[in-house]
């Protein structure tokens, strides 16, 4: 170990402020993305004043880690400048913030060589405990003030960075969606002159299965009709082989979410669950109806990818299945009498969907390629910007 290693336990001391007054009305708890998020328990009948304060800067843990997966939950206080947390969680601060940057040792409990250590360090039977012996028993580079000064500044550059390609990324998916509803829910595309269709006598239809009317020249059919599904890999024993450690990269929920690659899967896999850029993957268990593009690897069985027939342009099967409407139904179809949600095949082909005319279809392709595009650009700048991210972390073990 470095010279440069010390001890945790030297800088950081537990804090045990109990909001006895119920003065403080913001409960949070720490997310498996290492972040202070709003709690979504039920607190109807509980005693509030047992729960624990913590105050900007300071940190909460969970010390059971066998329920976690990989990671510890671990997360700094900094969007708000007291709240409170659950009794479960071990409130604690930085005794000296010239000798240690609260912001510094957040950066190091992101480093998943962190999680590692924490897991393997825990002890217990029933549920493993990374109990407040072993934080402080943990050990980390504490180089001088200024160079941890130096180095969370070019974090918090990056981190920067990503927040606003993300906030680009939702104002241009609010874009093609609202384009995507002015066109196909409203029936404002726009006609021969270039004006709202509907709202300048447009001829439309009655159409018995949706129970509107819809303009002439469009269909009505079970989503079935225009696409074919095709289900991931599932893994089990008789297939572990194809586990590798270089090789496609598997694509369950969790990777399309975060933009991770853990597993790789042997090119010998069937052809069928490997998506390429163009491919639509939608997510059918647990989180269902989540939807994703421009992702290269093997469809893991939590997902279905979906093509569409010849009759369905592409980019507009993709901003249909991202509505918040077609969400909704996707998670209703999918609630059964199992705990977890399961979208099946045949509930996803009962999904109703409008076809327009394939003209018209077209002209939404080539206005909301254009923003597509950029889309994939800011995705691509997301991805580049969290493995320099990474790489900073990883250079935190070379500080002096």
């Amino acid at each position: 170990m470095k010279s440069s290693y010390k001890k945790l336990g030297n800088y950081i001391q537990v804090v045990n402020k109990r909001d006895t007054d119920k003065t403080v009305d913001k409960l949070l708890g720490v997310s498996i993305r290492k972040v202070l998020i709003p709690s979504i328990a039920n607190i109807i009948g509980t005693d509030m004043s047992t729960y624990k304060i913590i105050k900007k800067n300071q940190f909460a843990y969970g010390p059971v880690t066998s329920r976690n997966g990989d990671k510890i939950s671990v997360a700094i206080l900094e969007d708000y400048d007291e709240a409170i947390v659950s009794q479960a969680y071990t409130v604690f601060e930085v005794i000296d913030k010239n000798k240690l940057l609260p912001e510094y040792l957040m950066m190091w409990f992101r480093r998943p060589e962190f999680d590692r250590y924490s897991r393997f360090k825990s002890q217990g039977s029933a549920r493993e405990i990374f109990g407040w012996d072993e934080m402080c028993d943990t050990e980390l580079p504490i180089p001088s003030i200024e160079k941890q000064v130096e180095i969370v500044r070019e974090y918090n550059i990056i981190q920067n960075r990503i927040a606003l390609n993300n906030q680009l990324i939702a104002k241009l998916e609010e874009t093609a969606q609202a384009i995507y509803k002015q066109w196909f829910v409203d029936f404002e595309f726009p006609d021969e002159n270039g004006k709202p269709y509907k709202n300048n006598g447009g001829k439309m239809i009655w159409s018995a299965e949706l129970e509107i009317e819809i303009p002439e020249g469009w269909s009505v059919n079970l989503i079935n009709e225009y696409i074919k599904l095709s289900q991931g890999l599932a893994m089990n024993a008789a297939n572990n082989h194809l586990v590798v450690e270089k090789g496609i990269p598997l694509l369950r929920i969790t990777d399309l979410i975060n933009k991770t690659a853990e597993i790789f899967i042997s090119e010998k896999v069937e052809k069928n669950v490997i998506a390429v850029k163009e491919d639509i993957i939608v997510s059918r268990t647990g989180q269902v109806g989540l939807v994703f593009r421009n992702k290269i690897g093997v469809v893991y069985n939590n997902c279905f990818k979906v093509n569409p027939f010849q009759n369905l342009n592409k980019e507009v099967l993709y901003w249909f299945l991202k509505t918040k409407k077609m969400y909704l139904i996707m998670n209703e179809l999918a609630s059964g009498s199992s705990a977890q949600l399961d979208l099946t095949h045949k509930q996803f082909y009962t999904l109703k969907f409008v076809l327009p005319t394939f003209s018209l279809q077209l002209k939404f392709s080539e206005k909301s390629i254009r923003i597509s595009k950029h889309l994939e650009i800011c995705e691509l700048q997301v991805q580049k910007l969290e493995e320099l991210k990474e790489l900073l972390l990883a250079k935190m073990t070379k500080v002096n």
